[in-house]
């Protein structure tokens, strides 16, 4: 049956999400990793959206990797308010304001496509704090859950039912983002570990 690898690729993508929040979690609650709250709030408003802009647009599960991600951002924006980043900046609070900017323009538009390419542009506003606290403090932010989420939405781009561009193009975004803070995290990783050799 043609749709099964859908459903097979769907699951996966839901249980690569599930080992990635339960890495991540342990790696918070052991004080090694300090979520940043504005990405993971936007993270949780996004995925949500997105997920019900799937779902109407016939994404099947190619949809439950979004679901999976909107939970977990849900409980990682929880933890963060107590474990999280305490050091935010003005840039930080920039780019959260401009993601719930977009959010609103999201909400006003009647077009699913449209409303996936705000969305997209919200993850690049959403991970950037992220992004500045991961380059300035490397170690301080868990590989695993990027790592995973960038096969996951990989995967969840296959288990796609209706492949067109309101259901493909988030998760490509997703993607690439994670490629980049994963790249950043890794190199500044081994810049400071070869720095520090060096003192």
């Amino acid at each position: 049956m043609a749709y099964d690898y859908h459903i097979v690729l769907g699951a996966s993508s839901v249980l690569l999400g599930l080992l990635g929040y339960a890495i991540y979690f342990r790696s918070i609650f052991y004080g090694k990793t300090k979520p940043h709250v504005l990405t993971w709030s936007t993270y949780f408003l996004i995925d949500t959206i997105v997920f019900l802009a799937q779902v109407l647009k016939g994404a099947g599960p190619g949809a439950w990797g979004t679901l999976t991600g909107a939970v977990g951002g849900l409980f990682v924006s929880i933890i963060a308010l107590r474990r999280g980043e305490r050091y935010i900046t003005k840039l930080d609070w920039t780019s959260f304001i401009g993601a719930l900017f977009a959010i609103v323009l999201w909400q006003a538009t009647s077009n699913p496509f449209v409303a996936v390419v705000i969305a997209t542009i919200i993850n690049v506003f959403a991970i950037f704090p992220t992004l500045r606290k991961s380059y300035d403090n490397p170690f301080e932010e868990s590989i695993s859950i990027w790592l995973l989420d960038l096969i996951r939405y990989g995967i969840s781009i296959i288990a796609l039912v209706a492949v067109n561009w309101t259901t493909v193009l988030f998760p490509i975004g997703l993607v690439a983002t994670n490629a980049i803070l994963v790249s950043t995290i890794l190199i500044r990783r081994h810049i400071l570990a070869r720095n520090a050799d060096n003192i």
